[in-house]
């Protein structure tokens, strides 16, 4: 049992005088990522930034959605019946909501959007 001892203490100090002279070369490696600030890593960043950026854009977010929508439209038949459907529970919520005293226009206009999209 005790030679199991000694050769595992040696295994660990090798290991470790091995780290010290990889550390210690100079050679670009996990040390000189950590010491350095990770110059890829803040790359990767700038980039990931940048392609971040167009979709911020609300064009962009509009063209998107409006591609989006219409993909959804192609797939599914029953979508002109749907959006009459939305149509009507949208007039319906608009007249209580003006019954209560509030103002109904924003749903008259999705109530007019999903007209226009049963068409």
């Amino acid at each position: 049992m005790i030679p199991h001892i000694h050769s595992t203490k040696a295994i660990v100090t090798l290991l470790i005088a091995a780290l010290a002279i990889v550390i210690s070369d100079g050679t670009p490696g996990l040390a000189q990522a950590f010491t350095d600030g990770a110059p890829g890593l803040a790359q990767a960043r700038e980039k990931a930034d940048e392609t971040a950026q167009p979709a911020n854009n609300e064009k962009n977010r509009k063209k998107i959605r409006k591609e989006i929508d219409e993909k959804l439209k192609a797939r599914e038949p029953l979508y002109p019946r749907q959006a009459e459907s939305l149509a009507k529970q949208y007039k319906e919520t608009a007249a209580i909501v003006a019954r209560q005293g509030s103002d109904p226009k924003p749903l008259l206009e999705a109530a007019a959007y999903f007209e226009s999209q049963s068409e």
